[in-house]
């Protein structure tokens, strides 16, 4: 499950999914979303993600509900910009995370600030708080992995070897630089053509030369290359994934979540069960697996993996199917 805590974001990344919403002053409430947790857990949930339209170490709370989370037996995650990860707050959750990412495009002060819009000395505070959390990771021989993400853009790809000996600095152990995705229409970013991974060949090597026994460079080279390529017509994914907004509504996937017709209902107004085994959210299931034309769908969803994985079962090409 990807929750998203708050709408407020501190950065204002020139490519971002959400700019369409306008950062909502709206976050989830405390006690009405612990309850949830607990709802959740019961429920058999395995994992949370803590991202989605905002920033979320914007959140007053964010501390207790990753502790909380991981106290209820649910595997924590986090993706973050890492401005407001302070000295105390990695001391405060990072023991309680599996992997915490951090959203990094650009590889100088000046690159950053643009693609982020941020002051330039926020650049710094983020290499700051990246390399404490890194020195903390180690001296307290915690297990959490620690990563990066860079957007490749036509505004941050002469940078792209810049950040990678940045981070390789900082300790982290790998960057992943993906393409940018079209969520929405509504988008404000629009990128008229995107990389064809043959001209992507020599910045490859250059990034992968960089490389140690400690730090990879993950090129995602699969959504590069099949980007919006799809060899399923349905959605079978969102039987194993969902999302929570700020809002307290909970859908099917982010590119939807704020559409009505894919919301399955709100926390603020059922409990996770009451949700998850409503009415509402049976027929949205039977759209999204019999109707939903998913060549219409945003490419490189997060559920198309899974979708990917689940067709290839459906239409029995899995040889051996219980010895996976």
């Amino acid at each position: 499950m990807e929750v998203s805590p708050v709408g407020l974001c501190n950065h204002r990344c020139v490519f971002c999914a959400y700019d369409y919403i306008g950062y909502p002053n709206r976050k989830l409430e405390r006690e009405k979303f612990l309850a949830f947790v607990e709802d959740v857990a019961r429920s058999g949930l395995r994992s949370m993600l803590y991202a989605g339209e905002g920033e979320p170490l914007v959140h007053p709370n964010i501390g207790e509900f990753v502790s909380f989370t991981k106290s209820c037996g649910i595997d924590v995650g986090m993706f973050t910009n890492g401005q407001l990860l302070s000295q105390k707050l990695t001391e405060d959750i990072l023991s309680s995370l599996t992997f915490i990412r951090f959203s990094f495009n650009g590889g100088t002060a000046e690159n950053y600030s643009a693609i982020h819009e941020v002051k330039l000395s926020v650049f710094d505070k983020v290499v700051e708080n990246i390399k404490y959390a890194c020195d903390y990771r180690k001296n307290n021989n915690l297990t959490v992995d620690i990563g990066a993400q860079f957007v490749l853009l036509p505004e941050n790809m002469d940078y792209l070897l810049d950040a990678v000996k940045v981070l390789r600095g900082c300790g982290v152990d790998y960057l992943s630089v993906k393409p940018f995705v079209q969520q929405n229409e509504a988008q404000h970013y629009q990128m008229k053509r995107q990389f064809e991974l043959e001209d992507l060949k020599g910045l490859i090597g250059d990034c992968k030369r960089e490389e140690t026994d400690s730090f990879k460079v993950l090129f995602r080279e699969n959504a590069f290359e099949k980007y919006g390529e799809r060899d399923y017509c349905h959605c079978n994914g969102t039987s194993f994934i969902t999302v929570l907004n700020s809002a307290g509504e909970l859908a099917s996937c982010l590119p939807y979540w704020d559409n009505p017709d894919f919301v399955y209902g709100n926390i603020h107004e059922q409990n996770f069960s009451e949700i998850w085994n409503g009415e509402k959210r049976a027929k949205i299931k039977a759209y999204l697996e019999n109707e939903l034309d998913v060549k219409k769908c945003p490419p490189n969803c997060r559920p198309n993996a899974i979708n990917s994985f689940l067709e290839n079962i459906l239409q029995k090409n899995i040889k051996h199917i219980n010895f996976i």
